[in-house]
C-alpha cells in the first residue's frame, strides 16, 4: 500500500497506477467527414492527419490548464458519396453551412448513415480546410441543447477549434455572451472571474480603460492577468488569425464548469469523473465544483473504483491520515498549495 501524506499544487500524483488506464479523462471524439455525393470526394484539404494534428496541439493546451482532461479521437469515417444516398444522402450537406439545421439535426438522428454515435462528440465536416482564422463552427451548448450531441465544424490543423467547440459542449459560453453589439455593450458570459467582454474592443487598451479605466501598460499584475485572461480566452474573438497560438487561456471557474458538466450531463463522452474538495466544502457536498465534498476521503470514496476518476483538491490542507486503497488520480489548481496528511 502507498500513503500520499504531502501533495503540491500543480502537481498530480496518481495512486497504484499499475492498476489505472491513465493519469488522464478523455474527452472522445467522432470526425465524420461528408463526402461529394456523386464523385465521393472528400472537401479540399481534409486529410486524417489533420484532425490528430489538431488534437495534439489542443492536448498541449490542455495539459497546461492542471485538470487532467485530453482530447482523443476515436474514429474517423466517410460518409456520403454515391454509394450512400448520393444526393438523398449525407452528401447533400458537402460544401455546405449547416449549423443549427433543424433538418440535419433530425436526419443525424434518425439516418444510420450519419452515424451519430451516443458516448463521443460527434463533428461532422463538410467544407474545405480553413483559411487563416477561420476554423470554428457550431456545438450545443448544455443544459438547453443536452439531446444534441453534435456539429458542423470548420477545421484546420490549429487546437483552437476542438478547446473553443468543445468548450461549448461542456458548458461554456462566449466571453461575450450578452454582448449588444450594436451598441458595443459588453457582455456577460456568467462565470465570476471572466470580465465582461466585447468583439468591437481590438486592442487590450479598450478593455483596461473600460473596467480599470486605465491603459494596459498602467496596470498592476493582476488586473493585467484579468484583461489577457478575457482578451487571449479560449472563447473570445479577439485575434482570429493568430487564434491558434494567443486565444489559448480558460479561467479556473471556466475549468470547474467544464469539468461540472464532463462529469454530469455530458459524462458519456468523458472516461471519468472529477471529484472536487474543499475545505470549506460539506459532508452533505456532491462533489461538484459548486458543491464540493468537504474530505478527501469523501472524494476517494465517491471515485470509481476501478480507476479513471480524478480528485481535485481546492488550495488548503487536509489534515487527514488515511490509506488511499483504490486507484486515484488526486490533482490541485493552479491557485495554491495544497497538503495531506500534515
Amino acid at each position: 500500500m502507498k500513503r500520499l501524506t504531502w501533495f503540491f499544487g500543480w502537481i498530480a500524483l496518481s495512486l497504484f497506477c499499475e492498476q489505472c488506464g491513465a493519469q488522464t479523462i478523455d474527452l472522445r471524439i467522432s470526425i465524420h467527414i461528408i463526402l461529394h455525393p456523386t464523385t465521393g470526394a472528400r472537401p479540399a484539404g481534409i486529410s486524417n492527419e489533420v484532425f490528430y494534428t489538431a488534437a495534439d496541439n489542443a492536448n498541449q493546451w490542455m495539459a497546461g490548464y492542471f485538470r487532467g482532461y485530453r482530447y482523443r479521437i476515436t474514429e474517423i469515417v466517410n460518409i456520403g458519396g454515391p454509394s450512400e444516398g448520393g444526393i438523398n444522402g449525407p452528401g447533400k450537406w458537402f460544401g455546405l453551412d449547416f449549423r443549427g439545421s433543424a433538418q440535419f439535426i433530425n436526419e443525424s438522428r434518425t439516418n444510420s448513415l450519419y452515424r451519430l454515435r451516443p458516448d463521443q462528440v460527434n463533428v461532422y465536416v463538410a467544407t474545405d480546410y480553413s483559411a487563416p482564422g477561420n476554423s470554428g463552427g457550431g456545438m450545443p451548448i448544455p443544459p438547453g441543447e443536452v439531446s444534441t450531441i453534435g456539429g458542423q465544424i470548420f477545421v484546420d490543423s490549429g487546437g483552437w477549434w476542438i478547446v473553443h467547440e468543445l468548450g461549448h459542449f461542456f458548458g461554456l459560453l462566449h466571453t461575450f455572451a450578452s454582448e449588444n453589439s450594436s451598441s458595443c455593450t459588453p457582455g456577460d458570459d456568467g462565470i465570476g472571474d471572466t470580465l465582461t467582454d466585447s468583439t468591437c474592443w481590438t486592442t487590450r487598451d479598450q478593455a483596461a480603460q473600460f473596467h480599470f479605466g486605465a491603459p494596459y501598460n498602467s496596470l498592476n499584475l493582476f488586473q493585467k492577468s484579468q484583461v489577457d485572461d478575457v482578451f487571449y480566452n479560449a472563447m473570445s474573438y479577439h485575434d482570429s488569425t493568430n487564434k491558434n497560438t494567443t486565444e489559448n487561456r480558460f479561467t479556473e471557474l471556466q475549468l470547474d464548469r467544464h469539468a461540472d458538466h464532463a462529469t454530469g450531463d455530458r459524462n458519456a463522452f468523458a472516461s471519468g469523473h472529477t471529484r472536487f474538495v474543499s475545505t470549506s466544502g460539506s459532508v452533505s457536498g456532491t462533489g461538484s465544483s459548486t458543491n464540493p465534498f468537504r474530505n478527501l476521503s469523501q472524494g476517494v470514496n465517491a471515485a470509481a473504483p476501478g480507476g479513471g476518476d480524478i480528485i481535485l483538491l481546492r488550495p488548503g490542507s487536509y489534515n487527514e491520515q488515511f490509506t488511499i486503497s483504490r486507484p486515484v488520480t488526486l490533482r490541485a489548481p493552479r491557485t495554491g498549495w495544497v497538503t495531506i496528511g500534515k
